[in-house]
C-alpha cells in the first residue's frame, strides 16, 4: 500500500466562523459535496455515506477542534471494501477553515493508503472528490 495526498485550498468571500459552522456539520457534507448522494449517521457516532458513484463507506470524526477550525474524519477500520468501490486500506481526510481578511480560506486535504496498482490513478480521483467539495463551498459562500 501506497499513500497518496491530495490537497486544495480555496478563498471564500464568507468569515471563517460562519465557514466553521458549516463544514463542522458532519451529517450535512451530502447538502453540498456533489460525490454524495446522502449521509445517515449511526448511534454510535460513525457516519455511513452513499455515494453517487455507488459504494457507501463508514467513517467517523478523528479530530474536531473550535479552537483551530479543523475537523479531520478517518475510514473505520475493518470494513469490506465493497463491490466497485476503490480498495483503500485507509483515509484520513482533513478540512481547515482559517481567516483571510473579511473573508476565509479553506484547506481539504485526503490522505488515502491505496494499493500499488492505484498510485497512479489515485490522485485523480481523490482530487476530483476534493474538488468537488471545494466548489461546493464555493457555490454556498461566494469565492
Amino acid at each position: 500500500m501506497t499513500i497518496v495526498t491530495v490537497s486544495k485550498s480555496v478563498k471564500l468571500k464568507a468569515g471563517a466562523p460562519e465557514v466553521w459552522r458549516f463544514v463542522k456539520d458532519f451529517a450535512g457534507f451530502a447538502s453540498w459535496q456533489p460525490h454524495i448522494n446522502s449521509v445517515e449517521m449511526l448511534p454510535n457516532g460513525d457516519r455511513k455515506v452513499f455515494f453517487k458513484r455507488g459504494n457507501t463507506m463508514l467513517d467517523r470524526i478523528k479530530v474536531l477542534d473550535d479552537e483551530k477550525m479543523t475537523l479531520t474524519y478517518e475510514l473505520v477500520p475493518g470494513q469490506e471494501t465493497p463491490p466497485g468501490a476503490p480498495p483503500i486500506k485507509s483515509l484520513d481526510a482533513t478540512f481547515v477553515v482559517g481567516a483571510d481578511g473579511s473573508g476565509s480560506e479553506v484547506t481539504y486535504t485526503i490522505e488515502a493508503d491505496v494499493p500499488p496498482p492505484m498510485v497512479e490513478m489515485a490522485p485523480k480521483g481523490i482530487g476530483g472528490d476534493v474538488d468537488g467539495a471545494l466548489a461546493g463551498l464555493s457555490t454556498k459562500f461566494g469565492s
